[in-house]
């Protein structure tokens, strides 16, 4: 009698590990992506209007599925302090309440490549040169940005803090190599401090003043909080989603 008991207990502390996990999101099966952007900003002196282009492959079969038009201007209020406001319409985001039931115990993440959302973004983005650093060609600045998705009324913060250095060519640059930690706070929805956070590599080559190409590296984790479906069928989660991110950029900025 004793015996069967145990196994009675022994089966339901395996059923209930068990069963939870069918409706935990996993990875999506790709740990490397691909991402891209085109930017056309305009240097007007203090006023600096930005229209951008991003495309990124993700998931096990690199299908293309997000993408993104943003538009808007940064403004120099400071010396080392710059300004901006801007616009976005992006397709293809996926959010926490995208893990959805379709049948029983079967869950699948919303096809969203053809959902459009609309982002308003403010961005604050001081810095500062380190001349006493050997070579003397480094900034150390912090890019605060706030976003606003209309969609699903979510409130965001990223604050990501980076150090560049500039090598030079008869006074004017020719590579820059930029090191940056990217935080992603959600002001109003998850259940973790983090939405998403991890270091962000970029060397960026001056081919000409009006021409720039950017090579990128960034180890992302997503931390996916538990959906609606979830909540209302069982109990709660945060997986982390990690992933190697390679792009690439062209750049032309456009002095007047």
């Amino acid at each position: 009698m004793n015996n069967r008991m145990l196994l009675i207990a022994v089966a339901v502390i395996v059923v209930a590990a068990v069963a939870p996990a069918e409706h935990i999101p996993e990875p999506s099966g790709g740990f490397v992506e691909f991402e891209s952007r085109t930017s056309l900003l305009l240097d007007q002196g203090r006023f600096d209007p930005l229209i951008e282009l991003e495309g990124r492959f993700e998931d096990e079969n690199l299908e293309f599925r997000y993408r993104s038009l943003t538009a808007g201007a940064y403004i120099r209020l400071l010396r080392n302090l710059k300004a901006g406001a801007f616009y976005r319409v992006q397709q293809g985001a996926r959010h926490d309440d995208d893990w959805i039931l379709v049948a029983v115990d079967e869950w699948e993440w919303v096809d969203s490549r053809n959902r459009t959302e609309q982002v308003l973004i403010l961005d604050v983005s001081p810095r500062f040169l380190l001349d006493f650093l050997p070579g003397e060609n480094w900034v150390f600045a912090v890019k605060n940005r706030y976003e606003y998705n209309t969609f699903n009324g979510q409130h965001s913060l990223l604050v990501r803090p980076g150090l560049t250095y500039f090598l030079l060519r008869s006074r004017e640059p020719r590579l820059n190599f930029s090191l940056n930690y990217g935080l992603y706070v959600p002001l109003n929805f998850g259940e973790t401090f983090l939405y998403q956070h991890g270091p962000y590599l970029s060397v960026l080559y001056h081919l000409n003043r009006n021409v720039k190409l950017e090579l990128t590296g960034a180890y992302r984790t997503v931390i996916w909080s538990t959906s609606d479906d979830s909540w209302a069928n069982l109990d709660s989660y945060a997986v982390p989603n990690r992933s190697l991110v390679v792009g690439f950029g062209v750049l032309f900025p456009v002095s007047f």
